[in-house]
């Protein structure tokens, strides 16, 4: 799979290739081997004797960057997702484009079942957007924390209904903490 990743205003060419149990990753042509799995909200990441954890969690696509907590600006919206990424205590905005795929195009993978929708950093709930039995569609905007004096909208995931909310305004929350529940 090849994408163009931009991290602030630096864009790099990433392409992504499965290999046994891992990846072979290569950015702007430098090739590396990675070994990655997913721990609860975590991906756990080793290559060249390091080992990463990161949380990551999709901010939306064409629709969903538009709005509040998208990167804004850059690229081509049809073609373009946004992920809040927090590594070692710091979180970086990544937008990813598919220069293959065609404007308004989905993204390639469909989410099924219930999902649990965590924050991506440790921080203070300010607005709660939607109720338990609501119907919401993806990329529709769930709760916004606060963290460094930002505001992060979290959408939703994928088309369905919250079936359990689980923090209020106000509320303090650690990384990885269940925020609520779409089915």
């Amino acid at each position: 799979m090849r994408y163009l990743a931009r991290v602030g205003e630096t864009e790099v060419a990433v392409e992504l290739e499965r290999r046994g149990r891992g990846l072979v990753v290569k950015v702007d042509g430098e090739e590396r081997s990675v070994e990655a799995r997913r721990a609860g909200p975590a991906l756990l990441m080793r290559f060249d004797g390091r080992s990463l954890e990161a949380i990551v969690v999709r901010e939306g696509g064409a629709a969903a960057s538009a709005g509040r907590g998208g990167s804004g600006g850059h690229g081509d919206r049809g073609t373009a997702w946004s992920y809040g990424v927090a590594i070692g205590g710091r979180v970086y905005g990544v937008e990813l484009k598919d220069p293959l795929r065609r404007p308004g195009a989905a993204p390639g993978h469909h989410v099924d079942g219930r999902v649990e929708v965590r924050s991506i950093m440790p921080g203070r709930v300010t607005a709660l957007l939607v109720a338990q039995g609501q119907a919401v569609k993806a990329g529709q905007g769930l709760v916004v924390v606060e963290a460094m004096k930002m505001e992060n909208e979290i959408p939703a995931p994928k088309q369905g209904t919250i079936t359990s909310v689980r923090v209020k305004p106000g509320e303090t929350v650690e990384a990885g903490a269940v925020l609520l529940t779409v089915d």
